[in-house]
């Protein structure tokens, strides 16, 4: 099926619905707006989301789904299902080894490169529905093949972002595309982590920035670099900083912490979930092409996100904020890149390390993104910076 036909499937009709989003943080905010059309053109439905384990702690709180279980990527072997219960475990180990859902639903466009086709295609669901191989070169080359696994897929080469992908994806299935706001959903434990952050570090009610200053491979803005600009924002908004990562980051940020010569204070220890309500209390985010930028638009969190595309890049590359750039209220979101390509790249940076985005310097940063800041910060911060 291409663009503008329509998959064989009445979602209208399904009692039980599994989609499989094995994908990382950002990946999975971006596929809210599908999901909560997904909700509204199946209200009857039980809708089951399989993601990976490190987003779990995001994904739990979707009021879109019914459940959300997680699972470590395999393409060989068994797989090890986790669920938020044991009552959410055992309800999906019977629907899925005893082929009750209707259909298995595979939202990613790209190639797939965590078995996300392997896991659809064992829940003995009876259609097994997804992009097609031919949607892109990359999927063409990882995943060839794979079309004769699924009932029907769906052939779409438009150039837009990820998540109007994911909403003609919804249409060509005859469901409810007009939701494209990502809403995303916190637990109770989420806020009250927060919460408990700021009474601790801040105070209740402060204001702050969140830099958020990890990000992989060609990614990352340098540690001194982020350091520099974070310095001078907080110098001219008065206001102290909040650094943003996972637990995995502590020795990481432990060092980003001393290359600081202003007010901050350490978030990495919190979960991912508390992570983000504190992302959803603050006066604005800033970072690079990762998943807190992702959470950020969101929740609504003005965000000046750092890309390593350059805009004279291709749209279509994996890089590109054409394809990925936060999701939500334009005026709220900024996106920083480089003008041109660093040689050898061409139509996008394709580094395994920091390289078009290390052209950037303090001079390019800071101005745009201290005038986008400055816009949120309260009268009464600003007065005394």
């Amino acid at each position: 099926m291409s663009a503008g036909d329509r998959l064989p499937v009445d979602l209208s009709a399904c009692r039980k619905i599994l989609v499989v989003r094995l994908d990382f943080i950002g990946d999975w905010v971006l596929t809210l707006p599908f999901l909560a059309g997904l909700r509204q053109s199946a209200p009857q439905a039980e809708i089951t989301a399989v993601v990976l384990t490190r987003v779990h702690d995001l994904a739990r709180s979707c009021r879109s789904v019914d459940r959300v279980i997680a699972v470590e990527p395999r393409m060989t072997g068994p797989m090890e299902f986790l669920g938020s219960d044991e009552n959410d475990l055992a309800g999906f180990v019977a629907d899925y080894a005893g082929g009750g859902y209707d259909v298995a639903l595979v939202p990613r466009w790209d190639a797939d490169f965590n078995a996300a086709l392997r896991i659809a295609d064992a829940s003995r669901a009876r259609q097994v529905i997804g992009f097609s191989e031919e949607c892109t070169p990359l999927r063409a080359e990882l995943n060839r093949g794979e079309d004769g696994y699924y009932s029907a897929v769906l052939l779409d080469r438009r150039r837009m972002h990820e998540v109007e992908h994911k909403l003609g994806f919804l249409a060509a299935m005859g469901g409810d595309a007009g939701t494209t706001r990502a809403v995303l959903d916190l637990g109770d434990s989420d806020r009250e982590a927060a919460r408990d952050f700021m009474k601790r570090n801040l105070g209740i009610g402060q204001p702050f920035v969140a830099i958020a200053p990890f990000a992989v491979g060609r990614k990352l803005l340098p540690p001194e670099l982020t350091a520099g600009l974070a310095g001078r924002l907080a110098t001219a908004t008065g206001l102290p900083l909040v650094v943003i990562g996972s637990p995995v980051h502590e020795e990481l940020a432990g060092n980003f912490m001393d290359l600081l010569d202003v007010p901050a204070v350490s978030a990495v220890g919190l979960s991912l979930g508390g992570s983000a309500a504190l992302i959803g209390d603050g006066t604005a985010l800033v970072g690079m092409d990762s998943g807190p930028g992702h959470i950020a638009a969101a929740l609504g969190t003005p965000v000046s996100v750092v890309f390593s595309h350059p805009t004279s890049g291709s749209p279509d590359h994996v890089g590109s904020p054409e394809r990925f750039r936060p999701w939500g209220d334009p005026s709220r979101i900024q996106v920083i890149q480089p003008r041109t390509p660093l040689p050898p790249c061409i139509d996008g940076c394709d580094a395994d390390e920091p390289h078009c985005i290390t052209q950037l310097g303090i001079d390019h940063l800071y101005p745009p993104i201290a005038d986008f800041v400055m816009r949120f910060v309260p009268q009464t911060a600003e007065s005394t910076a």
